[in-house]
């Protein structure tokens, strides 16, 4: 665990490691990344800093991958699209601290995310919208063929859900994109009419075997 409120996350690539070390950046060996506190941020750790105010998760690089179903409402096969960590920091639910994680994960119900990762991500299907079942505002998939929400509730956290679940021979005919900058964004914030309800925005990535025919 990180005793420290509030982190600045810093995008730091190998050449640059040597420099913010000496600038005075912190290193998390568990989950990769990066970071200093607002009192240790200079002018040469500014060029490493998202354009970001608030966030609860961190991860030093993702994984977009993209899949295919057949949506609910139409019927026909469409894309659909996960953001997966393999190691990342979460703010803990009091606020008061960061715990870090090294673990296959994925992220849902993500509330905002900075304009480079949009940019990315590069679905055109997935995009910012309220959902009728919860009243959250998230990024979510839609139908490509009829524009039905498709919500992260039925993606990640049901028994037969698409992502976490997601059985190796399907992962392997999905495509999967590793995108080597830091991720910053704002998860799992309840709706206004919900403000005491805990929202979940990680699941673990369990790959599976399919049984033998």
């Amino acid at each position: 665990m990180i005793d420290v409120t509030n982190i600045i996350p810093l995008d730091i690539h190998t050449d640059d490691v040597t420099d913010v070390a000496c600038q005075g950046a912190h290193y998390d060996k568990v989950s990769g990344i990066w970071y200093t506190e607002p009192h240790e941020l200079n002018g040469a750790l500014r060029e490493y800093v998202y354009d970001t105010n608030s966030f609860n998760i961190v991860a030093p690089y993702y994984l977009v991958i993209t899949s295919k179903m057949h949506c609910w409402s139409c019927h026909q096969i469409t894309r659909i699209h996960g953001v997966m960590f393999t190691r990342f920091m979460k703010k803990n639910q009091d606020g008061q601290g960061w715990q870090s994680v090294r673990r296959n994960s994925f992220l849902f119900h993500i509330n905002s995310l900075p304009e480079e990762i949009k940019r990315n991500i590069k679905a055109s299907n997935y995009y910012l919208d309220k959902s009728k079942t919860t009243g959250l505002r998230y990024w979510m998939n839609h139908c490509e063929i009829c524009g039905e929400r498709l919500g992260d509730y039925e993606l990640f956290c049901v028994e037969n859900d698409a992502f976490r679940l997601m059985t190796i021979e399907k992962l392997l005919r999905a495509n999967i994109r590793k995108v080597n900058k830091l991720f910053v964004s704002t998860a799992g914030n309840p709706a206004e009419h919900t403000k005491t309800d805990i929202v979940r925005y990680l699941c673990d990535a369990r790959f599976v075997m399919n049984a033998p025919a």
